[in-house]
């Protein structure tokens, strides 16, 4: 009866805050914890800001969330796959080198990585609340969201020392978990006018256009300037690179302002490695030797040999390294196949009383199953977000359906294309 008791005098406050619009202050403070990135760790730009907050604040957040979800679903567009519900970073990438795939038929590409400098520190609060409102959230909502914003202060905590509470002018906290979709709906409309094809996680943004004519390239330009310009949003131009496709590009250059872009062979694409051939072949060397890196640590660390041990810790700490995202780079040739399958299979033998067995039975007694199989399974998943899950919008360019399947049967056989 007490439990019950507290559980509505919590709702009774949540509602309150929300009705009335009052945030405790409480709620607006946050310890700062950096997570270091990559590059130099001395230098300050390569650690990312994290926001620890109020527990209390932080399930008003998630109260908020789902009436900000439900009220906006169409204010975040087809191109956003970051914390977007039935998209992720394999949709993100199927769907945007579907369509860059026009080199298989002579035509030249250029793709432009994009890197926001200090994203989500740079939302326009002001911006953001006109946002909000034009696209139809309720204004209860809106007044709340403009409270928690306003008067935010934090302070950096580092080994138990912390710095001065400053205030925060700008900007939505990263760690909570209202922000990521605010600052999706913040940056929504930057693909309004758009000719080329663009694609979002969050803040990472790509955009390509074919340039094999001087009007491609002229456009692939124009709609960099036009992002470049639009909502107080900044961009840093030295990590934001181009990427040459097909074999007769010109390698053009590009500009972002007065600042013209690097090129490079090889970029890292939400995790993935893609280079000018798109073939993939060094993201299926990267992941191999990651995996094996892993899977020696375990190795001199853990001395148990028992199977209760090694496999929940394999298939937490080391096999995601081989799976990730693995229906865009799955390998065909057998010996990028058998690269990765020896993994799994030095894994397999570091169990106690299984070496002298065969690697399928090895397999079978441990409850596990081939790599390749494991891809084999997860292509049919993947197809079924497409077709019926959450990213099923963009099906029409990815799949054809049988013309006789439509008028008799389920209405979801495929027509085999040529390749």
């Amino acid at each position: 009866m007490f439990n019950l008791k507290y559980s509505w005098s919590c709702n009774d406050v949540f509602e309150k805050s929300w009705r009335s619009g009052d945030v405790p202050e409480g709620w607006k403070k946050a310890n700062v914890t950096p997570i270091y990135k990559k590059g130099l760790k001395e230098d300050p730009g390569n650690y990312r800001p994290i926001s620890l907050t109020s527990v209390p604040g932080k399930v008003m957040q998630r109260i908020l969330l789902g009436a900000v979800t439900s009220q906006m679903k169409d204010a975040i567009g087809k191109s956003q796959h970051g914390f977007t519900q039935g998209k992720s970073c394999l949709t993100n990438l199927i769907a945007f080198y579907d369509k860059v795939t026009s080199i298989d038929v002579g035509r030249v590409v250029d793709i432009v990585y994009l890197d926001f400098s200090k994203a989500f520190d740079m939302v326009s609060h002001s911006l953001l609340l006109e946002k909000l409102r034009r696209y139809g959230l309720d204004k209860w909502s809106v007044r709340w969201v403009g409270n928690w914003l306003r008067g935010r202060t934090e302070r950096v905590v580092v080994n138990s020392s912390f710095s001065s509470w400053q205030p925060v002018t700008s900007g939505v906290p990263q760690g909570s978990i209202l922000s990521p979709t605010l600052f999706d709906i913040f940056i929504n409309d930057l693909d309004d006018g758009i000719k080329c094809t663009l694609m979002k996680f969050a803040d990472d943004t790509k955009v390509s256009g074919e340039v094999d004519t001087s009007e491609g390239r002229a456009t692939l330009q124009e709609d960099l300037e036009e992002w470049a310009s639009k909502n107080l949003m900044k961009f840093n131009k030295d990590k934001c690179k181009v990427l040459h496709l097909g074999k007769h590009n010109p390698g053009g250059q590009h500009r972002l302002g007065s600042t013209r872009l690097g090129s490079s062979s090889v970029e890292r694409d939400l995790g993935v490695l893609v280079d000018s051939k798109l073939n993939t072949s060094e993201q299926r060397a990267a992941a191999a030797k990651k995996a094996n890196r892993m899977l020696g640590c375990l190795n001199k660390g853990i001395a148990s040999r028992e199977k209760e041990v090694i496999i929940p810790v394999y298939s937490a700490l080391v096999r995601p390294h081989l799976e990730y995202c693995a229906p865009f780079w799955s390998p065909l040739c057998k010996k990028d196949v058998d690269r990765l399958e020896r993994v799994q299979r030095r894994a397999a033998k570091m169990i106690q009383g299984l070496g002298s067995l065969p690697y399928e039975e090895r397999l079978g007694e441990l409850g596990l199953f081939s790599l390749e199989r494991g891809r084999l399974r997860e292509d049919p998943f993947t197809m079924f977000q497409y077709l019926k899950g959450g990213y099923k919008e963009d099906e029409d360019s990815l799949f054809t359906r049988s013309h006789m399947e439509k008028m008799r049967g389920n209405g979801y056989k495929l027509l085999l294309g040529r390749f």
